[in-house]
């Protein structure tokens, strides 16, 4: 996801590039396991300070279910919007300081490329649910023999009462006793 900027940087501020996007994307974190390649299209426009990465971009992943823990696939769609600030002055070579705001993933290297990789890594991150679950009516799992819900309910007596609850249910039984 390496891309020459060099041109564009030449140019006044406004001027665009669009590029259609279709890359293996299983080398960039392993918590992240693609069942599909990423697509999408990118627009990189020249701004004042460098280069503006517009995109919307989709693949599919592979997440286990916070529920059932069964592995489903996850159709993910996400926006990229980044600005990529270069380190060599295009028109003199000159080293270009580094301000507090930059971060080394939105750098344009001294070959005048961008590095999407990381960028795109965080974006994934951030777009996958904190909680994922396989379906909306996920039935999850027997807290007490472990059996999944969503194949068929369980042999486990359910009628048992939790302990903390003991004491009330002790009191109901007095109550409810004929004196």
């Amino acid at each position: 996801m390496r891309y020459n900027v060099a041109q564009l940087l030449k140019e006044q501020s406004g001027h665009t590039r669009q590029y259609s996007l279709h890359e293996d994307i299983s080398h960039l974190d392993p918590e992240i396991v693609p069942l599909s390649a990423l697509d999408g299209d990118i627009q990189l426009i020249r701004s004042a300070d460098g280069v503006f990465v517009l995109g919307e971009l989709h693949a599919s992943l592979e997440l286990t279910c916070a529920r059932c823990l069964v592995q489903f696939a996850l159709p993910l769609k996400f926006s990229l919007e980044e600005e990529f600030r270069p380190t060599i002055d295009i028109h003199t070579g000159a080293t270009l300081p580094v301000t507090a705001d930059d971060e080394a993933a939105t750098r344009i290297d001294a070959h005048h490329e961008i590095d999407l990789s990381e960028v795109v890594r965080q974006d994934i991150l951030l777009a996958i649910p904190p909680r994922p679950i396989c379906r909306t009516k996920c039935a999850g799992l027997c807290p007490t023999c472990g059996k999944n819900w969503n194949a068929g309910p369980c042999d486990c007596k359910t009628d048992e009462i939790d302990p903390r609850l003991e004491k009330l249910k002790e009191l109901l039984d007095e109550k409810e006793k004929p004196q």
